[in-house]
């Protein structure tokens, strides 16, 4: 009797010894999906987001200097005809404002345009830095063609009408990259071990 109440013993710690060793080499050894890096790592750009961002603050400083960005036509002394670039667009919309606020607006354009160059070269991310060259580029845009075209504003002695120049959309196009290249995250995978199959088989049967 003593033996068979022994032996019993002996067999429900051994089965208990098994399960606890199943359950705690079972969450060890299972295969784990890639996972993403944590949130510090996201904080940096991928290298087509950089690619973006240099192609982005080349074209608004091609654009500003060497393109044409609104071609005017008329008869207004204050709207000249002619074609401008960005430099002559500014000079117009500071004649109609009245003042050299426009500048403001041209030396954002190129001051963006170097920080895009500057974060490229760091690689971190940033928001809305292209978005708000597309506000700038807005503000160009009603002073030289919304307002002459849409709001028949009568001029000082006569009247005008702007329309777009392929330099001014290369500069939306370059403000679009610039926003896009910041956002582009740099995506770094977790790596992790695979299990051998000496690991797979059942350590109990060790």
């Amino acid at each position: 009797m003593q033996d068979w109440l022994r032996l019993r013993s002996e067999l429900i710690l051994k089965n208990e010894k098994r399960t606890e060793q199943a359950a705690s080499c079972g969450g060890r050894y299972l295969p784990r999906p890639p996972s993403y890096g944590p949130v510090a790592g996201m904080k940096r750009i991928s290298g087509g987001g950089r690619a973006l961002l240099v192609a982005g603050a080349l074209m608004i400083f091609y654009s500003l200097f060497y393109t044409p960005w609104f071609v005017v036509s008329g008869t207004r002394t204050d709207l000249p005809p002619g074609t401008y670039n960005g430099m002559g667009s500014t000079g117009l919309m500071n004649t109609l404002v009245g003042g050299p606020w426009a500048w403001f607006a041209f030396v954002w354009l190129v001051i963006s345009a170097i920080m895009g160059l500057a974060i490229a070269a760091v690689g971190r991310r940033t928001r809305r830095l292209g978005a708000l060259d597309l506000l700038v580029l807005l503000v160009y845009a009603f002073y030289l063609v919304v307002a002459p075209n849409y709001l028949n504003l009568p001029g000082p002695t006569g009247t005008a009408s702007g329309a777009f120049a392929y330099g001014f959309l290369a500069a939306v196009l370059g403000s679009v990259f610039i926003e896009a290249g910041a956002r582009l995250p740099h995506v770094v995978r977790a790596h992790y071990e695979v299990p051998t199959a000496a690991e797979w088989e059942d350590p109990v049967d060790q």
